[in-house]
């Protein structure tokens, strides 16, 4: 590659150029990436790939939503990108893994990490960004399954303060009563560590699965019975746990398929959101965590519409949620809390193996281009 076709970049500063080239989708960078040398080095400049991401994030711009979508099309079930804007389906995943018994564990900053299911140590996990097609396969794990018996959950997310990405991989021995052993891949050092807390040890998990700012939280079941969210901080492999709500605590307790729990992020907080179906008036109750403790934030009731759930906060700060229609096909709703809008999208979702629906933000960048 050489700089004879970038003479005319003489005349155009770079930093004109780079504002340029900053406003566009990922699909034309890398088609330019082989224009000139000039323009190769700085789209992948770590400079520029920041600004990207960030201005994509800022400005909500070339983002999608994941979710496990029913088409009338061949795949069938399939988890696909969903336009942000139109809710149109826009790419179904393909690279690396395709089907739909995939297990996607978290999105950010334009990677997805995702597995077939995970039944057992021996799954490989990939960080796939999918607008660049390229991916990582991590390493395998230096867990020793001693059991036939085994869980293992999955979160994902961005530690800021470290500027590094980091899975979390818990697993459980033995009838999945107590957390036997917790992993933390780091993308940097491309490697696992395991981490030993005498404190989750005698906890198992329950629900719940979501990193916000490098902290990994997880509804967990302590030896008595009780439950609680635990905390774990990705950087200084520091543990917490805190109080859930007492209604949270009640549908639970309660054994009951009724309730549904989720733990996201939105507008930079945790917040641990509930729904109760099928009995009573259909709500979703969402508290925030604020000076160490879950506060009530907000209450959504959509009339004329039972049994709604949760599935997670777009990029605008507007909760996904899916219902059962009476035609028997699940559907998706985009409801502005702050506004309280409700947007019909009339994206059709698809049941995975365990009976649940997903769907989770999605944004094009640029990160594994230089890797």
């Amino acid at each position: 590659m050489s700089d004879e076709g970038c003479t005319f970049s003489e005349y155009l500063p770079e930093e004109i150029l780079f504002n340029i080239l900053v406003r566009l989708p990922v699909k034309s960078l890398v088609r330019f990436t082989c224009v000139c040398k000039l323009w190769s080095d700085l789209i992948q400049s770590s400079r520029f790939i920041g600004k990207h991401l960030h201005r994509n994030v800022t400005n909500h711009a070339h983002s999608f939503v994941i979710a496990l979508y029913e088409s009338t099309s061949k795949p069938k079930i399939s988890y696909t990108l969903l336009s942000n804007e139109t809710m149109e389906p826009c790419l179904k995943i393909k690279h690396p893994l395709s089907g739909y018994k995939i297990d996607v564990h978290g999105s950010v900053d334009g990677l997805v990490c995702l597995s077939y299911e995970l039944g057992d140590l021996d799954t490989s996990i990939y960080l796939c960004n999918l607008s660049i097609r390229k991916h990582v396969v991590l390493p395998p794990t230096s867990t020793l399954s001693r059991h036939s018996d085994v869980r293992v959950t999955v979160s994902f997310g961005f530690h800021p303060g470290l500027n590094d990405y980091k899975v979390v991989r818990m697993v459980s021995f033995n009838g999945w009563k107590f957390c036997s052993e917790l992993e933390v891949y780091s993308l940097s050092t491309k490697s696992w560590k395991r981490v030993d807390n005498p404190l989750v040890k005698t906890m198992a998990w329950q629900s719940g699965n979501a990193v916000c700012n490098g902290v990994a939280y997880w509804i967990m079941q302590k030896q008595n019975g009780t439950f609680c969210v635990v905390s774990f901080d990705t950087g200084s492999e520091v543990f917490e746990e805190f109080r859930l709500p007492d209604v949270v605590l009640c549908g639970i307790n309660s054994g009951l398929d009724n309730y549904k729990e989720l733990i996201a992020e939105y507008k930079g907080s945790v917040c641990l959101l509930q729904s109760n179906i099928r009995r009573g008036p259909d709500l979703i109750c969402i508290w925030a965590l604020k000076e160490q403790a879950f506060k009530a934030l907000d209450v959504v009731l959509i009339p004329q519409r039972k049994s709604i759930y949760p599935l997670s906060f777009r990029m605008n700060n507007k909760l996904l949620v899916g219902w059962p229609c009476a035609d028997g096909k699940n559907y998706m709703t985009s409801i502005d809390l702050e506004a309280r809008m409700v947007t019909e999208t009339r994206v059709t979702l698809a049941l995975d193996r365990f009976n649940n629906f997903h769907a989770s933000t999605y944004v094009e960048s640029l990160v594994l281009l230089k890797d």
